[in-house]
């Protein structure tokens, strides 16, 4: 009974966070401005950060298939998508307007829609590690144990859908929400701008020099 959910659950895990790491190598000025607007670690630990988790999530969409090392995966997995929640959470409480670049750069601000989506990767990590358990974790874990053809493909199937959801929350959160890209108020404008469009530090612009 657990064969379907580990198989599952491991394509899940191995798409998600290789779609991360890559979107992260293929934007790491984004992934890096992101995690110093979110101000959630000191600066001079943005660099070690921003090269650090990529990797990581590279490694561990590669163990979770490593039968000796699933078990491991799965927890890990889960500490590393719990550290993000709690980062995205902080985030939101203390009202930063920033994008996630959690799969690449991204205009879409932090919002409700990403602690659901974390939520979900919780779920299913957590439920990976206890099925890879009652597989006989930590100890091997066969990659797709005692499955029929039919077995394979409705799990394949399933973490297809998980997984696309799971990409496409950006995107989803956009179109629902109707709110603009980060770094913009209600209206379209910049979050940091004030006044009129124009409008310089001394609260003159266009308008004020034409009827000077």
């Amino acid at each position: 009974m657990t064969d379907p959910l580990i198989l599952a659950f491991r394509c899940v895990v191995a798409v998600v966070l290789a779609a991360s790491a890559l979107g992260k190598a293929r934007a790491p000025g984004a992934f890096r401005t992101s995690v110093r607007e979110m101000r959630i670690v000191p600066l001079r630990a943005l660099g070690p950060v921003a090269l650090a988790v990529p990797v990581l999530e590279a490694l561990l969409a590669v163990a979770v298939w490593v039968p000796a090392l699933t078990t491991w995966a799965f927890a890990l997995s889960f500490g590393l998508i719990a550290v993000f929640t709690a980062a995205l959470a902080s985030v939101l409480r203390r009202g930063i307007d920033t994008s996630c670049s959690c799969f690449g750069a991204s205009r879409t601000r932090v919002g409700p829609a990403h602690l659901v989506r974390n939520a979900a990767l919780l779920a299913a990590t957590a439920t990976g590690f206890a099925a890879s358990l009652a597989a006989g974790g930590p100890g091997p874990v066969p990659v797709a144990g005692s499955l029929d053809p039919a077995g394979v493909l409705v799990s394949l199937l399933g973490a297809v859908c998980v997984s696309a959801l799971v990409l496409s929350t950006d995107l989803l959160a956009a179109v629902f929400s109707g709110a603009g890209p980060a770094g913009t108020g209600p209206s379209g404008t910049g979050s940091r701008g004030t006044g009129s469009a124009g409008t310089g530090p001394a609260g003159t612009g266009a308008a004020g020099r034409r009827s000077s």
